[in-house]
């Protein structure tokens, strides 16, 4: 299917955006703006997640810590650091039986450091399923049931880490107590919208006060009895809040040092220098998007339009940007190939069809749901057919997203990039043809 110059300039330019937000340049960037304290002279790095090879390897270079002082914990399939930084490769998004190995591995390597030794610890999104410490009763079987019920039935990615939480000793503070006095810093590269960055991986760093009884029932707002196994009802209702004792290291204990806003900063350096768009008005909507991804991209939508005919934009044409991430709810039909940026994407553009717009989608991680594409690009135009618009109604419906954009040759694969940061939405109104293709 041909595309425009337009099109042919954004994908072009993906390789770079990506590599504008990897853990490395956010890194640096970051310590470049705040460095750590010069009395904090870390000796050990500990990194878990989808970004723990680029984060180790670009912590250990910085602070000259030899490989043998590192431990990287990430998902299989995820860039790992090179040799011989130690690695051990987990499941994600659930966790199996070498989440329980990690635990050992963690453990072990924290005992061989000693106990005033300074310490960085790196954390990324999909840490929450790599590392498992299930709280008795529970087992690492009830603990992956509910957590996959939580997750199809569309439940917020903090109601699931909560809950994750809430059934480990490892998360919502429990490496920080397996640390013991040695002194610590965390760095964080988010993958929750908002003010949610301390609940990434669960929380493993920051004491939480553990409030069973709540979060039962916000679980129960998702989930039926059935649901929910009797182990993890009778330790949630087990868990009164507790206080929570202040941090008393000299250094920061958590640190951002990516998050959703990056998404956006690197949009503007990348994409929006490509030579159609630098005249283009921008309008950022939101930076935490969240919520159901067919209907966030209906919103989407209708701000869009009613924005940009608003205004002499509907003429001179105009840009606009969200990032966050969205959550897609299972409905029980038989599902194909997707994930939240690719329906958000199907949504969006048949919604904003009667203007002619592009529409972007990227998963940061460049891996999104089980369809392993990373998003789409998908001019409005494309949908002017009414045939095609109830081929994409079908296929949001059987949650193929992925595999109808794909088939139409809509959709982006990057493959995993060893970051992950949520999910960019950029839309790009005009009333010239560089949007327009051919929707016969």
């Amino acid at each position: 299917m041909e595309e425009s110059p337009l099109q042919q300039h954004l994908l072009e330019a993906i390789p770079n955006f990506m590599a504008g937000v990897a853990p490395g340049v956010l890194l640096r960037k970051s310590l470049t703006a705040q460095p750590l304290l010069s009395s904090f002279q870390p000796k050990a790095i500990l990194s878990l997640g989808k970004a723990a090879g680029a984060m180790t390897q670009t912590l250990a270079d910085i602070f000259s810590i030899a490989p043998e002082r590192t431990l990287s914990i990430l998902p299989e399939g995820y860039p790992k650091p090179s040799v011989p930084f130690p690695v051990h490769e987990g499941s994600h998004p659930l966790p199996d039986p070498r989440s329980l190995e990690a635990l050992g591995r963690v453990q072990g390597f924290i005992n061989t450091l000693p106990t005033d030794a300074a310490v960085i610890v790196a954390l990324s999104g999909g840490s929450s399923s790599l590392v498992a410490a299930p709280l008795p009763p529970v087992t690492l079987s009830d603990k992956i049931q509910v957590t996959r019920h939580l997750m199809e039935a569309g439940a917020p990615i903090d109601t699931v880490n909560s809950l994750r939480l809430h059934l480990s000793r490892f998360k919502g503070g429990g490496l920080a107590e397996m640390l013991g006095p040695r002194p610590h810093t965390t760095f964080v590269l988010s993958d929750i919208p908002g003010r949610g960055s301390s609940l990434v991986g669960s929380s493993p760093m920051t004491p939480v006060s553990r409030n069973g009884p709540r979060i039962l029932e916000e679980i129960s707002l998702f989930l039926s009895p059935d649901k929910i196994p009797p182990t993890v009802r009778e330790l949630l209702l087990s868990l009164s809040p507790k206080e929570i004792p202040p941090h008393t290291f000299p250094e920061d204990p958590l640190r951002i040092v990516g998050s959703s806003v990056s998404l956006i900063q690197a949009m503007k350096e990348y994409f929006l220098q490509i030579p159609e768009l630098t005249s283009y008005p921008l309008h950022t909507l939101t930076a935490e998007l969240c919520g159901e991804a067919r209907e966030a991209g209906r919103v989407l939508a209708s701000l869009i339009a009613w924005g940009s005919r608003s205004s002499l934009e509907a003429i001179t044409g105009s840009i606009w940007a969200a990032a966050g991430e969205t959550t897609v709810t299972l409905s029980g039909t038989p599902s194909g190939k997707g994930g939240r940026t690719l329906e958000l994407a199907l949504s969006l553009s048949m919604a904003l069809s009667p203007i002619p717009a592009l529409v972007l989608t990227l998963a940061s991680d460049g891996f999104d749901g089980n369809s392993g594409l990373a998003g789409a690009l998908v001019p409005t135009s494309f949908f002017f057919s009414p045939r095609r618009r109830l081929e994409g109604e079908a296929a949001l419906q059987l949650h193929d997203a992925g595999g109808f954009l794909e088939r139409q040759g809509l959709a982006i694969r990057t493959g995993p990039s060893g970051t992950n940061v949520n999910d960019l939405v950029m839309v790009i109104v005009s009333p010239s043809s560089t949007t327009q293709r051919s929707a016969s």
